[in-house]
């Protein structure tokens, strides 16, 4: 039974096709389902949605003691249904009075819907939910011929979530669901905030907020696209240069979703020098003041938490480059913290005016990179990019130059990261600066290609990319037009 996607769900196609795919499924027994993703990302509205679409039954968790979520289940449950069931002294009748009474007030189609939302909130003082529902899962899983009950686990504390399904844990193989809520991409992030055909401007908002649907609920309305700097400011002291506003400290309502995070000091500052560019915990301790060994568990949290990502090298074995995951973040840590003061006293026009080269060398020149990197491996075919794998970034050895860093890297479909006999089919520099982009840099494209034919790697036939933001010089434009390079500019980006 196909349910159409409400009108007020922007995007997420295939994510509720799946959500509806497993709540029509008409298979009996129970089915568990995990949806986890960080906040602000649209679960719970993706949820709420879902559950009125199949008149299912959506609580939300709240961080309470014990007796107060059995109170606050009960209350949730009697509203979903119509009647009140009583009250719950523990979560093993509470699940199972839930269970029965929503598998016997209907029989046809679609299955009931039972949604607890911020899960980590019960486990948090109730720690054997899990196990809780492991038995109500044996006593009515698809083999017993039970009538049919879905179940979908939600939150934002992603490593909690993350180990719902993990190793030895209770819920490990009784789970048919384990979705993953992103941010929007950054042409959905686009026409999300209302700046469909103004490439450059949602360019500024991507960088800065990245693709988090929630965002747009808190900021309000986007920069003018004709307000030119002066409007990118204006937008900027309203929102995140606003003592008064929620985004003024988002990080630290990032870092409370985690429970294992507690000395919120170290973690701010490995943040921090993440995003002024230390990229391995040798040189993250260098600056935390910390050696890498006494670094590795926090590392594992953050990035267990999503909060950093490591990128391998696209063609050499060597250690993996650690960067900031939220576009927010390194926003914040780079030009909000060191500028804290003068923002709180509200002299932020100055601060603004100190950090601009900050802001455009260390937050839109690695957006960008991103940027062309999502491009190539997502919207790549509308430039006749027909066979791209994996796409990354690597740095080639030059005796001459010091070595070069490549920041956009394709393999073949058929191919495999660090394989030596894998076939290169782009190479691509991405730049955000307002410096026209030359032949000269063409040049470098090739120097680079020919590098890494003559380490053995079959590059011969790739495509050379040049990412630009503003227009390149004439020279470069007839070189594209003759096959020798492929131009990316911002319309191309963002597919006007």
């Amino acid at each position: 039974m196909p349910i159409p996607k409400p009108a007020a769900v922007f995007g997420r196609v295939h994510e509720w096709e799946d959500l509806a795919r497993f709540c029509t499924d008409s298979a009996p027994g129970l089915r568990i389902g995990v949806v986890r993703g960080r906040r602000r990302h649209g679960k719970s509205f993706l949820l709420e949605h879902l559950c009125r679409a199949v008149d299912g039954v959506y609580t939300l968790a709240l961080q309470q003691s014990r007796a107060m979520a059995l109170d606050r289940f009960a209350d949730g449950l009697a509203q979903g249904l119509g009647f009140r069931v009583g009250r719950f002294t523990s979560w093993v009748e509470a699940l199972d009075t839930a269970a029965d009474v929503l598998t016997s007030r209907r029989d046809e189609a679609p299955p009931p819907l039972l949604v607890l939302d911020e899960f980590p909130y019960l486990v948090a003082h109730s720690p054997e939910l899990p196990s809780v529902l492991q038995a109500l899962y044996d006593q009515r899983g698809p083999s017993t011929g039970k009538p049919p009950l879905r179940i979908i686990l939600c939150g934002s504390a992603i490593s909690t979530m993350s180990t719902l399904l993990a190793g030895d844990q209770a819920l490990r193989g009784r789970a048919v669901l384990d979705m993953r809520i992103g941010p929007f991409g950054f042409r959905d992030a686009a026409e999300y905030w209302g700046l469909a055909g103004n490439p450059d401007t949602a360019f500024l908002v991507d960088a800065v907020l990245g693709g988090a649907a929630g965002y747009r609920d808190v900021v309000g309305e986007p920069p003018d696209p004709e307000g030119g700097e002066e409007g990118v400011y204006a937008w900027l002291a309203r929102s995140v240069f606003n003592p008064s506003h929620i985004l003024f400290t988002e990080p630290e309502y990032l870092l409370a979703e985690d429970p294992r995070i507690s000395d919120r000091a170290t973690y701010h500052a490995i943040w921090e020098a993440v995003a002024s560019g230390a990229a391995t915990p040798t040189q993250i301790g260098g600056l935390v003041g910390m050696d890498a060994k006494s670094l590795t568990y926090h590392l594992n949290i953050m990035k267990a938490a999503a909060f950093i990502r490591y990128d391998q090298d696209l063609l050499l074995q060597r250690k993996p480059v650690i960067t900031v995951a939220d576009p927010v973040v390194r926003f914040h840590d780079l030009i909000v913290r060191p500028n804290l003061v003068d923002f709180e006293m509200r002299e932020g026009r100055a601060a603004w005016e100190r950090s601009r080269e900050t802001f455009s060398s260390k937050v839109l020149g690695p957006h960008f990179e991103d940027l062309a990197r999502q491009w190539t491996l997502r919207h790549g075919r509308e430039r006749g990019l027909d066979d791209i794998g994996q796409v990354g970034t690597t740095t080639v050895a030059c005796r001459e130059h010091r070595g070069h860093e490549v920041d956009v890297v394709a393999m073949s479909r058929a191919s495999r990261a660090r394989d030596k006999g894998a076939r290169i089919t782009l190479l691509g520099e991405a730049k955000a600066t307002n410096k026209a982009r030359t032949v000269a840099d063409l040049r470098r494209l090739e120097h680079i290609r020919d590098l890494l034919c003559a380490q053995g790697w079959d590059a011969e036939g790739c495509v050379l990319a040049l990412y630009a933001r503003t227009a390149v010089a004439p020279e470069l434009a007839e070189a594209a037009d003759a096959g020798r390079v492929l131009v990316v500019g911002m319309e191309n980006l963002y597919g006007e």
